[in-house]
């Protein structure tokens, strides 16, 4: 078993960045996720959704205790359990648009889909109407442009108003009102007041105007 801890707040400082006043651009390729999907909005004061959370919390801290747990994994590493996500989709249209979102937690290619389901049959302190629909995704996030934020994150809010001035004076267009976008949540979402979260907001992009794309040179934080 290599002993070096993997530490996503260290070995990958700019993907998962603080700054809430400038935007950057990130290309993230495939990873595994473990999820579980609702319907809702991100707040501590949305039971279902702190409940969702929390079972995919425990999951997870389980999977990162994995040798101490009696689960036998073949190229253990021991990792910092990587932050909770969620990618939304709205679901009705409008201000009072309702949203359906998926909750993810990456995990390391050694934790595979069979670790998980041996997981799911030992883990007793979960909720079983959320543990069985935790599953094993692969995903890739692509191109995105991305800025921090502190407290609760909203499509009407200012993270998203610098980060679509980003994204235009950087000569992209957002594809989220076309689709969905990510919400990264660095605290526990379950015992962290809500105006303390330190979130992040990504919105997959495209080049809109090339020519201003390649005279700003922004530089693109490669994921791995």
């Amino acid at each position: 078993m290599n002993e070096e801890q993997l530490d996503w707040r260290t070995d990958r400082g700019g993907e998962y960045t603080r700054d809430t006043e400038k935007g950057s651009i990130v290309d993230l390729p495939t990873r595994q996720y473990i999820v579980l999907s609702g319907i809702g909005k991100a707040d501590p004061n949305n039971r279902d959704f702190t409940a969702r959370a929390d079972a995919l919390y425990r999951v997870a801290d389980y999977l990162a205790a994995g040798p101490q747990n009696n689960l036998e994994v073949e190229g253990f590493q021991p990792f910092v359990r990587y932050p909770l996500q969620a990618m939304w989709e709205r679901v009705t249209p409008g201000r009072d648009a309702q949203w359906r979102y998926q909750l993810m937690i990456r995990q390391p290619e050694f934790i595979t889909k069979e670790i998980l389901q041996t997981a799911e049959f030992a883990i007793t302190d979960v909720d079983q109407s959320y543990l069985w629909d935790i599953r094993m995704l692969h995903f890739s996030e692509g191109l995105e442009a991305q800025i921090g934020n502190v407290g609760i994150l909203s499509h009407l809010g200012t993270a998203n108003t610098r980060l679509q001035t980003f994204i235009q004076g950087a000569g992209y267009r957002s594809l989220a009102a076309e689709s969905w976008h990510m919400e990264l949540y660095l605290d526990d979402v379950v015992r962290t007041k809500g105006d303390q979260w330190h979130t992040i907001l990504r919105n997959g992009i495209e080049p809109m105007d090339v020519t201003k794309v390649m005279k700003q040179g922004l530089p693109i934080i490669q994921g791995n």
